[in-house]
């Protein structure tokens, strides 16, 4: 058995779970449609590192029709759910994940997912591309596989948190590969991150405690695409908005949507629903927590459990800690104060919900195809030890793919228009370094 997972007599139903998400997946149905015949990921080792959802799951057998020999892992110890991966593992492909892994088996899933055997012996070979969301692979082999890179032929990075990872490993000049900066791309950030993220939050929020948000005042830590997306949906639900922010300019932007910004006393002494989304260590920690009061509910939907400080609230044995189901704790803080935590301060709509829902998963996974493509056909346009963005083609290609309705409808520039504009008629339509 090439895999490690919880039951793979879940498969079945996993299989109807993503034939359901499938039929909100366009982008995904029509690769396939394309590129089956064709196999152009034929004889391509790729090792993923992403969690494992539905719709991840119909991205992986794409990948698998489209010829690419395949090894997954998951970059969340907890929210992986357990049929998708039983499915997975029913076609086939060598999968290391469950909803619930140590410490210890976490890692030892990613090593299985990097090293693809060869033969019926003990040697192995390692991946050809790497699907990476949050740099964890990639720095879990930098530090203990560093041999890993030496044919490695590119990383596509999906979060902002990855990526900034990535430059991190850049700036020390430990990167070893050609990153294609897959979170950026505007059909994913501006998708993905603010609507996907808009429609998942709620979900997350009433699957692991049931209150009413209206009326209640909420604190959103970080105003980029993710904050948008969860700021205003919150709005949109009724909530007081309030927003703490770093960066001037986008403390204006929420500022222009209405929202107050205040400074993180201000927030933790006032607020009722905290959302954390910025993808930095700490961002609601033990100066915020000590200060918020009575029944105060934290989540966070920015990347794995570090935005959150639970090794303060859960490790030091300072405070006594009530499980009340599986997605939510009661924290007594003080005799008369106690604050609820989500998801163990991991990802709530991932944890405590299903994740994005499927169109803006097809539009993500759609770019990290066509990254693909380009890297394997393009290898002289890449160097190794640079992180790149999408071509701005490839950005309108994933638009048309996954909204296959407004392609008819889309006006055709006069010659004359074309000219004056300087663009194609065909496209693309937008300079490499324009901001949507």
């Amino acid at each position: 058995m090439d895999y490690y997972i919880k039951d793979i007599n879940l498969a079945k139903k996993g299989k109807k779970a993503v034939e359901i998400s499938l039929n909100d997946m366009p982008g995904i149905v029509e690769l396939e449609r394309m590129y089956s015949d064709k196999k152009p990921l034929a004889g391509v080792k790729i090792t993923g590192c992403v969690i494992v959802t539905y719709e991840t799951a119909a991205f992986i057998l794409l990948l698998k029709k489209l010829g690419a020999d395949l090894r997954w892992s998951s970059d969340n110890k907890y929210a992986s759910l357990d049929d998708a991966c039983a499915y997975i593992a029913s076609e086939g492909v060598p999968i290391f994940a469950t909803s619930e892994l140590t410490d210890e088996k976490f890692f030892w899933c990613m090593k299985q997912s990097a090293k693809f055997p060869v033969g019926g012996n003990s040697k192995f070979a390692w991946p050809d591309i790497v699907i990476d969301d949050g740099c964890d692979i990639t720095r879990f082999l930098h530090e203990k596989f560093p041999e890993a890179y030496d044919n490695l032929k590119g990383t596509c990075e999906q979060t902002t948190c990855g990526v900034n990872a990535h430059q991190n490993l850049k700036k020390e000049g430990k990167l070893k590969t050609i990153v294609i900066n897959v979170n950026e791309s505007v059909t994913k950030s501006k998708f993905d991150n603010i609507y996907g993220s808009r429609e998942s939050l709620i979900e997350g929020i009433q699957s692991t405690i049931n209150i009413q948000i209206g009326g209640k005042k909420a604190i959103v830590y970080g105003y980029g695409e993710v904050g948008k997306g969860c700021a205003k949906v919150l709005r949109g639900m009724g909530a007081n908005i309030c927003v703490v922010e770093i960066d001037p300019i986008i403390a204006m932007q929420a500022k222009m949507e209405g929202f107050e910004i205040l400074s993180r006393e201000e927030a933790a002494t006032t607020g009722e629903i905290f959302v954390s989304a910025t993808g930095c260590i700490k961002t609601i920690a033990e100066q915020d927590i000590v200060l918020m009061r009575n029944g105060a509910i934290l989540m966070n939907m920015g990347h794995g459990n570090m935005e959150i400080d639970t090794e303060f609230l859960l490790r030091t044995k300072k405070f006594e800690v009530e499980e009340i189901n599986e997605g939510l704790k009661k924290i007594k803080i003080t005799d008369d104060r106690n604050i609820f935590l989500l998801a163990d301060g991991y990802l709530v709509n991932l944890v405590g919900a299903s994740g994005h829902p499927p169109r803006v998963m097809s539009i993500t996974y759609t770019n990290h195809v066509l990254a693909i493509l380009e890297i394997l056909n393009n290898p002289g346009k890449y160097q190794k030890g640079e992180i790149y963005r999408m071509p701005r083609t490839l950005d309108e290609q994933a638009a048309r793919l996954n909204f296959p309705s407004i392609g008819g409808k889309l006006t055709i520039l006069s010659d004359e228009q074309e000219k004056y504009l300087g663009c194609k008629k065909e496209g693309p339509f937008k300079r490499e370094d324009y901001r949507y």
